[in-house]
């Protein structure tokens, strides 16, 4: 049985095909992203994109509200804040979320993007879509550094929100290094195209293994934390941070590049937190 916000998605893309097809002003309707690979389950989102007349693009802008509403009601949304981007995302009614990009019909063949389903298509625009996108690898392998070197220049911070009795403020960054950078680099090793991928969805492309991995050191932290379990929360955390340091070495040699800090360094790094965590 599908679960009701796999009901609600199919009557969103279903009335939105409708009101594409319907309407002279759009020449082209795809799918990107899990919808179009196969990879979608009953929770995936949908992104969709309409291919639009140019004479006709501002006009049509302007209605997305009222498009929402033809597809069956928001509960709330928020315009797309990159720059030059023409994009609504939107919770609908029943669950559903939606994000709905507008493109110009002229340019839009000119856009090199990973993959698209086509669902409308009036006048040939599928046949002229650049599939070619690749994941910028060395751009990837320069953000992962950077990433890298960030988190290590704030190595101290848990014992600074420990000796302050900030464990709320600890819980969220334990479990950001664990189910956000941990998961992103295990990602990114596979495929650098994932370092683009949502945040909530990254754990789904890894294997079992590296699931049970971040489930394992999440669970453990969980139970530290409940406890307020400076001594157990230090084994924790250092494992922790041994993962971020493997699985980093890891990902910068799926990328070409280096990894931006010495042994030395990180040895010491470790050394402080062990030495210098509270008991």
């Amino acid at each position: 049985m599908d679960h009701p916000f796999e009901t609600a998605r199919d009557d969103v893309l279903a009335a939105l095909t409708t009101l594409a097809q319907a309407d002279p002003r759009i020449e082209a309707l795809w799918l990107q992203c899990s919808l179009a690979t196969g990879r979608a389950d009953s929770f995936s989102d949908i992104d969709a994109y309409l291919a639009v007349n140019d004479v006709a693009f501002d006009e049509v802008w302007t209605e997305r509200e009222a498009w929402l509403a033809r597809l069956g009601g928001r509960l709330t949304t928020s315009d797309a804040t990159t720059p030059g981007l023409r994009a609504v995302h939107a919770l609908m009614v029943g669950g559903a979320r939606l994000d709905l990009f507008f493109e110009k019909a002229s340019t839009a063949p000119g856009m090199a993007r990973p993959i698209a389903k086509p669902l409308v298509d009036k006048s040939g625009i599928d046949s002229r879509l650049d599939l070619t996108w690749q994941a910028p690898v060395p751009l990837i392998g320069r953000f992962v550094q950077t990433i890298i070197r960030m988190t290590r220049q704030g190595a101290t911070w848990p014992l600074r929100v420990l000796r302050r009795g900030q464990w709320p403020t600890l819980a969220m960054m334990e479990l950001d290094l664990i189910n956000g950078q941990i998961a992103q680099l295990m990602a990114v090793r596979q495929d650098p195209a994932n370092f683009y991928r949502n945040a909530f969805s990254v754990q789904l492309l890894l294997t079992p293994q590296e699931r049970e991995q971040l489930a394992e050191l999440t669970a453990d932290a969980l139970a530290a934390l409940g406890a307020r379990d400076a001594a157990a929360l230090k084994l924790v955390h250092l494992r922790v941070l041994d993962a971020l340091v493997a699985e980093g070495q890891r990902a910068c040699e799926a990328l070409g590049v280096d990894y931006p800090i010495s042994e030395a360094a990180e040895r010491e790094v470790r050394d402080l937190l062990e030495r210098s965590w509270p008991s």
